[in-house]
């Protein structure tokens, strides 16, 4: 078939400028929102059975509206909504009132539609053989013009499933081929500028492989038709640019659209999707594999309780391999669970050790203070007996005995105390005498007595002659004054 020119060439320059500023856009798009897009996109998932109530309560009002007396024409109605209302829910439901619907068909445009319907259900059984035939048996009398469009919907949906599971490369562009030119037929049945001839008419420009033309398209729509909010127009736009951009390899902006269509799709409370299956899998390549788990996990809980076999098998293929990744960083994280549980016991450990290690420092430190105390006390009580002693000595005694007696007992006293002074400091000791009074002052500070009274006291000088002696000391030190007498004292 000849390729259809399907956009004037009065478009192409607005096509050029349009993604000369896509693609300035195209880096770091959507970060901050998507993150909390995927939050409500968790919270959704977790409560997703609020949003099965209300389809589960339409079944119960139609099955409410059966159980009641009601004609054949009726009975038919009724059935068609309830294939309606569990199509993408609950394929064996849909599958059970379809046959009721065929064997309840009296004229040739019920017998079509309930044959569809059947061809429809098989279809997503995956059963294509038989849904050929029943679909041509639909077709022993001419087509209800009503149900064209449906008709040609079931036939491009066969053969893009048939092309999607085709295992050579013949049997791809022959399916390819023939569902392209069903999606021709599609265009021509919908008006143009609608929104199911746009939809249609970009994804047969996305298989073309067209894909500006194919965003272009989209884009065209949404800049004069709302949208946002609308349960089918949205998540089906929303999924058809995340297919664009992926094949372009805009990642970032395909996940953005992905998650709207997910959470569209759980909302509408549809449990045969496929947006929620091609968010998980570009999330586990970016490494979410515990996020990408989750909903592949939910994509396939789904599948199996509403009974889409095809899409069951689509998720077969992928799901082991997040599946793995997941395992993967459950171990990993287990692990580092492990290590982190060893560290905080070793540290735990440590820690009481040391605790300890510091209480026993502490009770020796007390000891020591306690045993130093003590020494202190007894330091004081046999500096108060020396000083007691020293003075019984000294009445008991002349100075010249004081000076035999403690030069006797340290011999190199002055010597030490010369070493300390000045160099042209000199201590003058008297013919007679052994040690001069500056000298007598440092022995009793040697001994203890530093106290200027007690001094006085003991050697019977006056006082201001102490502090004199004292002071005249100091002023020959060598090095620091104020420090002098206390090296006098550990000679």
């Amino acid at each position: 078939m000849q390729r259809h020119k399907m956009i004037d060439v009065t478009q192409i320059r607005q096509i050029c400028l349009y993604f000369i500023g896509l693609f300035l856009m195209s880096c770091g798009w959507h970060g901050d929102a998507d993150q909390a897009l995927l939050k409500e996109l968790d919270q959704c998932i977790e409560e997703r059975a609020v949003y099965y109530a209300p389809r589960e309560h339409q079944v119960d009002s139609l099955q409410a509206l059966l159980a009641e007396p009601c004609s054949a024409n009726e009975r038919f109605e009724l059935y068609g909504r309830l294939v309606e209302t569990y199509r993408s829910y609950n394929l064996d439901s849909q599958l059970y009132y379809t046959e009721q619907r065929m064997i309840l068909a009296q004229t040739p445009f019920e017998k079509q539609v309930s044959l569809l319907n059947y061809a429809e259900v098989l279809m997503r059984s995956g059963m294509y053989h038989e849904t050929i035939l029943y679909m041509d048996s639909a077709l022993q009398q001419p087509l209800d013009p009503v149900l064209n469009h449906y008709y040609n919907h079931l036939r491009r949906t066969l053969f893009g499933l048939m092309d999607d599971f085709a295992v050579t490369e013949r049997e791809h562009r022959i399916y390819h081929s023939i569902t392209q030119q069903y999606r021709l037929e599609l265009m021509k049945i919908h008006a143009a500028g609608s929104f199911l001839h746009e939809l249609v008419r970009a994804d047969y420009l996305y298989e073309e492989q067209l894909y500006d033309s194919a965003l272009y398209v989209l884009e065209a729509y949404e800049s004069t038709h709302h949208v946002e909010g609308k349960p089918f127009e949205e998540p089906a736009f929303a999924f058809t640019r995340a297919q664009i951009y992926k094949k372009m390899g805009c990642i970032d902006q395909a996940k953005h659209y992905l998650i709207i269509a997910s959470l569209n799709d759980l909302r509408s409370s549809v449990r045969e999707y496929v947006a929620l299956r091609e968010l998980a899998v570009l999330l586990c390549n970016e490494g979410d594999s515990e996020r990408a788990y989750k909903y592949m996990f939910c994509a396939q809980q789904d599948a199996m309780t509403g009974g889409e076999r095809v899409r069951s098998i689509e998720i077969s293929t992928v799901y082991p391999v997040i599946k793995d990744a997941h395992m993967h960083y459950v171990h990993r994280r287990q692990v580092g669970m492990i290590i982190f549980f060893v560290l905080v016991c070793l540290i735990a450990v440590l820690s009481l050790v040391f605790l300890l290690y510091i209480h026993k420092k502490h009770r020796q430190l007390e000891m020591l203070n306690n045993r130093l105390a003590q020494s202190n006390e007894e330091l004081r009580k046999s500096n108060h007996i020396k000083s007691v002693y020293v003075r019984r000595f000294m009445k008991m005694s002349t100075i010249e005995d004081f000076d035999d007696a403690f030069l006797e007992l340290f011999p190199d006293f002055v010597m030490q105390v010369q070493s300390l002074l000045l160099p042209e400091a000199e201590l003058r000791i008297k013919p007679k005498e052994r040690l001069n009074t500056d000298l007598r002052v440092m022995a009793l500070i040697y001994l203890g007595i530093t106290d200027s009274k007690q001094i006085a006291e003991i050697l019977h000088y006056s006082l201001p002659t102490i502090y004199n002696s004292r002071t005249r000391m100091r002023n020959l030190a060598k090095e620091n004054r104020d420090s002098f007498e206390d090296k006098v004292a550990i000679l």
